[in-house]
């Protein structure tokens, strides 16, 4: 896997975590050109199933894409079905919704 995809760069622990939870980069190159970094502290983007749908990426009608990013740094990547525990942290990063 490279290290690089688009303008992104993928830290050690996104590497593991795209490995381990099967997150391709075909994948990622179809949802990154979406995404939109700032420069808060933690951008949190979900990428629901709809998004995916369009894209002809998606694993099933329940699951969403969650990717955390600080500015044009890829943190970690997961598939989550009840991403709703996310918008009760205690800290409140930057969200983006990919429907």
């Amino acid at each position: 896997m490279n290290k690089q995809i688009l303008e992104f760069k993928k830290t050690d622990h996104f590497l593991h975590s795209q490995w381990d939870r099967n997150i391709d980069d075909q994948l990622l190159y179809k949802v990154l050109p979406f995404v939109e970094c700032t420069k808060c502290e933690k951008d949190v983007v979900f990428v629901m199933p709809s998004h995916l749908q369009k894209k002809g990426i998606a694993k099933d009608d329940k699951q969403c894409l969650i990717l955390v990013i600080k500015q044009k740094l890829l943190l970690t990547a997961y598939w989550c079905d009840h991403p709703n525990y996310l918008f009760n942290q205690k800290e409140t990063p930057h969200f983006q919704i990919l429907y």
